[in-house]
C-alpha cells in the first residue's frame, strides 16, 4: 500500500501547486482587476467670441492597483460629440500628482496612459483637455443646460469617490435660472447624489455607475452650434460634385443611345420552334442575355444529342431532389464549345463509359467551364455576333463620374461626421454611389451586330414559341406560317419527341425546364419509350421525369456554379455629456 500513499502525495502536492498559482495567473491576465480610490473633474464653463460654450476640464483620477505585475497604466474614454456633433476634443496634458509628464496617446477617443514599467498601489493621473459646444437649449425645462457626465459609465471597475465642481466665467453667473441637481447610478437611473452649488459629490459607485449633474441657464446664453448647409464649405463641395457624377451619368447615357447601341434589327419577333442554325447554346445564352443558366442546359444540349448519358442514382420521388451521374458517351458531332464542354466535364482524355456524378462540389470542373465560358464573348466579337467599340470616350465619361463620384461621396462623410447640412450629405452620399454603378451598368456593354441582333431576335421568337401553351403550339405548327419552316406532323409523336428534345436546351435556358419535361414526358409514355440519353432507376414516369430534369438543373448549379433635460429634476446617470469610461493597460 506504500505505493498508495506515495501516489496521494504526489497527487496532492500537484492540486496544491495548482491552486497555488491559479490566483496570480487569474490576476495579471485581467487588466481590469482593479479599483478607483477617486475621480475629481474640474470644469470651467466659458463662451467664446461668438457666445458659444467653451469648457476646459482638470480630471484628477487616483488609481490603486495590485502589488503584482498587472498593469501599466489605465484608458480613458473621452467622449468627443454631444448632441451629434463633434466637440473639439484636445488633450492640453496628462501629469501626476507632482506634476510630471506622464506617458500617453490618444487614438479618437481613447486616451491611454501606460508607459514600459508595471505600476503598483496607488496612481494619479491629471488629464486636462478643452471642448466647445457643450451645452444645449432643451424645451421641457426651457433653458439652455450644461448636462454633464462626469466619469461616464463605461468602467469595469468601482469608485470610492466622484466629484465634480464647475466654474463660470463671470458672465455666466447672472444667466443662472438656480435649477441645478445631481444624480448617480447605471445609466437610466437617478439616485441622488450630494449637491453644494456648483460641487457635486456620489460615493461607493460600482462599475457601470457615473455620477450625473445639470445646471440651468436661461435661454440664449450660448449660442448653439451653427450646423447649417452653410455652415461649413463640404456640403455644398459635396453637391457640387455629386451633381457632376449625375451629369457624368448623363453622359453614360448618350454613349449607351449612340456609340453602345445594338445595330437596328428589324422590330417584328416572330415565334419559332426551331434552334438556331449553326449557333450552340453558349452563345445564344449570352446573346439573349440569358446566362444565368447555360451550363445546365449546355450540359442537357450535349445529353439530347448523344455526347452524354444523364444516369439516375436511387428512385426519386416528386418534388425531392435526387442524384445523378454524367456518362460519357462519345464527341462524335460536338462542336467547338461543345467539345470544350465535355473536356470540363470530363477532363483532357474523353474515355467512352467515364463518369462524374452531379451534386458534390467540383472546383477543377467549374473552374475549366468558366474558362470556356469567359472564351464566349470574344468569340461573339470575332463571329460577327458583336462589335467592339473604342474605349476612349467610354474611359473619359466613366473616369469623370468615377472621380466626381469620390469627391462627392468624400465630402459627404464629412459633412456627416462634422454635422453639417443635416440629411442633405447622406442624400449627395446616395447619388455619388449611385452615379457610379448607373454609369458601370451603362457603359460595360459590348453592342450587338447585325448578325447578333438577328439571333437575339430569333431566340426571342424561340422564346415566345416555348412559353405558348402546347395546344397554342401545335396550332402554330399547324398554321401557314409554321408550315413555311421545317414541317411537322403534329400527329406524329415521335416526330414532337424529337422537336421537344431539341427544344428542352432552350426551354431550360428561358426557365421553362419542368413543364417542358412534363410535355415531353407525356409523349414519351405514349411513345411506350423513354429517352436514350437518360436512365431512371424504375420505370418511367412522365411527371417523375420532369422532377428529375429540374433537379439535374439544380445539381449541376451546385456542383459547377462559381433626449430631455435635467436642471430641474428630469437628469439621469449617464444622460448627459461628456463621460465616457475606460479601463486599464
Amino acid at each position: 500500500m506504500g505505493w498508495v500513499k506515495r501516489l496521494i502525495l504526489v497527487i496532492t502536492a500537484a492540486l496544491g501547486l495548482a491552486v497555488g498559482l491559479l490566483p496570480a495567473t487569474a490576476a495579471s491576465a485581467d487588466v481590469d482587476d482593479f479599483s478607483f480610490a477617486s475621480f475629481d473633474g474640474q470644469y470651467h464653463l466659458g463662451t467664446d467670441a461668438e457666445g458659444r460654450s467653451t469648457l476646459r476640464v482638470v480630471e484628477t483620477i487616483v488609481a490603486v492597483f495590485p502589488d503584482f505585475d498587472q498593469n501599466r497604466g489605465i484608458r480613458r474614454i473621452l467622449v468627443d460629440r454631444y448632441d451629434g456633433h463633434p466637440t473639439g476634443l484636445n488633450v492640453v496634458s496628462v501629469v501626476d500628482e507632482a506634476g510630471q509628464p506622464r506617458e500617453y496617446e490618444l487614438d479618437g477617443e481613447e486616451l491611454t496612459i501606460a508607459g514600459d514599467d508595471y505600476v503598483h498601489g496607488e496612481q494619479t493621473y491629471v488629464i486636462e483637455y478643452t471642448q466647445q459646444d457643450v451645452t444645449r437649449y432643451f424645451s421641457d425645462t426651457d433653458a439652455d443646460e450644461f448636462y454633464w457626465d462626469v466619469n461616464g459609465v463605461d468602467w469595469s471597475q468601482q469608485f470610492g469617490e466622484v466629484t465634480a465642481t464647475v466654474q463660470l466665467e463671470a458672465s455666466l453667473e447672472a444667466r443662472l435660472t438656480g435649477d441645478v441637481t445631481a444624480v448617480s447610478g447605471s445609466a437610466g437611473e437617478a439616485q441622488p447624489a450630494t449637491v453644494d452649488g456648483l460641487s457635486f459629490a456620489a460615493h461607493d459607485l460600482s462599475p457601470g455607475e457615473t455620477l450625473t449633474f445639470a445646471i440651468g441657464f436661461e435661454p440664449g446664453t450660448f449660442e448653439a452650434r451653427d450646423g447649417g448647409f452653410g455652415a461649413a464649405p463640404w456640403p455644398s463641395v459635396s453637391l457640387g460634385a455629386a451633381l457632376l457624377a449625375l451629369l457624368g451619368v448623363g453622359g453614360a447615357g448618350v454613349l449607351r443611345a449612340t456609340r453602345l447601341r445594338d445595330a437596328p434589327g428589324r422590330g417584328i419577333i416572330v415565334p419559332e420552334y426551331l434552334p438556331p442554325k449553326g449557333v450552340g447554346v453558349l452563345m445564344s445564352a449570352l446573346v439573349a442575355g440569358k446566362t444565368a443558366h447555360q451550363t445546365p442546359a449546355q450540359i442537357i444540349a450535349l445529353a439530347v444529342a448523344g455526347n452524354i448519358r444523364i444516369v439516375e442514382l436511387g428512385s426519386v420521388k416528386e418534388g425531392k431532389k435526387g442524384r445523378y451521374r454524367l456518362d460519357f458517351v462519345t464527341a462524335d458531332g460536338a462542336g467547338d464549345y461543345e467539345r470544350g464542354m465535355l473536356h470540363a466535364l470530363f477532363g483532357k482524355e474523353l474515355t467512352p463509359g467515364e463518369h462524374r456524378e452531379l451534386g458534390k462540389a467540383d472546383s477543377t470542373a467549374a473552374g475549366r467551364i468558366a474558362k470556356l465560358v469567359a472564351t464566349v464573348p470574344k468569340d461573339a466579337v470575332t463571329q460577327g455576333y458583336r462589335r467592339k467599340v473604342r474605349a476612349g470616350a467610354i474611359s473619359a465619361v466613366l473616369g469623370f463620374t468615377a472621380v466626381a463620384a469620390v469627391v462627392g461621396a468624400l465630402f459627404a462623410v464629412i459633412s456627416l461626421d462634422q454635422a453639417y447640412g443635416g440629411a442633405w450629405p447622406g442624400l449627395f452620399l446616395g447619388a455619388s454611389i449611385t452615379a457610379v454603378v448607373v454609369a458601370c451598368i451603362l457603359l460595360f456593354r459590348t453592342p450587338l451586330d447585325e448578325k447578333g441582333v438577328e439571333l437575339k431576335e430569333y431566340l426571342t421568337g424561340l422564346e415566345q414559341y416555348i412559353a405558348l401553351a402546347e395546344a397554342d403550339r401545335i396550332r402554330f405548327l399547324q398554321s401557314p406560317e409554321g408550315a413555311l419552316r421545317e414541317p411537322i406532323a403534329t400527329d406524329d409523336e415521335a416526330q414532337l419527341v424529337k422537336l421537344n428534345e431539341r427544344l428542352l436546351p432552350y426551354a431550360m435556358l428561358f426557365g421553362h425546364e419542368k413543364r417542358w419535361a412534363q410535355e415531353l414526358g407525356v409523349h414519351y409514355e405514349n411513345l411506350g419509350t423513354q429517352p436514350g440519353w437518360y436512365a431512371g432507376h424504375s420505370g418511367f414516369n412522365a411527371v417523375l421525369f420532369a422532377s428529375s430534369i429540374g433537379s439535374v438543373a439544380t445539381s449541376t448549379a451546385s456542383s459547377y456554379s462559381a433626449s430631455s433635460g435635467g436642471s430641474s429634476g428630469g437628469a439621469m446617470a449617464g444622460g448627459g455629456g461628456g463621460g465616457g469610461g475606460g479601463g486599464g493597460v
